[in-house]
């Protein structure tokens, strides 16, 4: 009864921690997945920010007497939380970015399968190494650490002080930089490996011109490709957890940006 009486005299301040919190669930990598039922996503908002309520700090200048400026700041609370989510999720794209350019190498970006996590048709090696990353994600309690960050989030960028900023916009550049080198890295043993393929080739259509390299080199890059992907997914879980420890870094230097300037 105490909880729901401290919830009652506290209810517009819930509403921007739920705002935050909703918004950590709209686009961050896990959280954000459309198989997770929409009630449980919601229940489980309105459970972290029940929890999240007695630790927020209430900064002094805040006015939620009117509707409108109490739905203005909710949008902005809704805004922060999706843009933590969103960085999340830059550095889990940048795996589905490297899927890409290994399927176009080998051949399979004809062939494309349904992700059922968005509904959207991603060729087959990104859809593996997705998942892949997902679950050394899951493996390296990497959900809980986003958790930590949701709530670390309100005490580095207080309620009602979302900040647009030169130093947040650079920071994001930044980060897309990062995400695609990643991919790039991640993408490069699968690279090499076909491009040596390709000077084979074209040296073996020098020397015997009678043979239709277009038929040959198909199947195999494609199972060159396989090969090396066999050999080298063990050492793709601990580069995971790299990208990982990348993106929590990364989150935190943007965080810290919100109010500079």
């Amino acid at each position: 009864m105490e909880v729901v009486n401290y919830l009652l005299d506290y209810i517009g301040i819930f509403l921007l921690v739920f705002a935050r919190v909703l918004g950590i669930f709209v686009t961050a990598p896990f959280f954000n997945y459309n198989s997770i039922p929409l009630y449980v996503k919601m229940g489980l908002s309105l459970f972290l920010a029940a929890i999240l309520l007695p630790t927020v700090n209430i900064p002094e200048a805040i006015d939620l007497s009117h509707f409108y400026m109490l739905l203005y700041i909710c949008a902005k609370e809704l805004i922060t939380g999706m843009i933590i989510g969103f960085i999340c999720y830059l550095f889990l794209s940048c795996v589905y970015l490297a899927g890409h350019i290994i399927d176009m190498e080998i051949g399979f970006s004809i062939a494309s399968v349904i992700n059922p996590q968005d509904d959207t048709e991603i060729p087959v090696m990104a859809n593996m190494l997705y998942f892949v990353a997902m679950l050394v994600l899951l493996l390296t309690n990497g959900h809980h650490i986003l958790i930590r960050g949701l709530v670390q989030s309100f005490e580095m960028i207080p309620l009602n002080s979302l900040n647009v900023n030169i130093f947040m916009i650079e920071k994001l550049i930044g980060i897309l930089i990062t995400t695609f080198v990643i991919s790039f890295k991640i993408a490069a043993p699968i690279l090499a490996a076909i491009f040596i393929t390709n000077v084979l080739l074209g040296i073996l259509a020098r020397t015997m011109p009678q043979m239709n390299v277009f038929v040959v080199g198909m199947p195999l890059k494609i199972f060159v490709g396989l090969i090396v992907m066999v050999m080298i997914i063990p050492l793709y879980v601990g580069f995971f957890e790299y990208v990982f420890d990348n993106m929590y870094e990364n989150l935190k230097d943007f965080l810290s940006l919100v109010n500079r300037g």
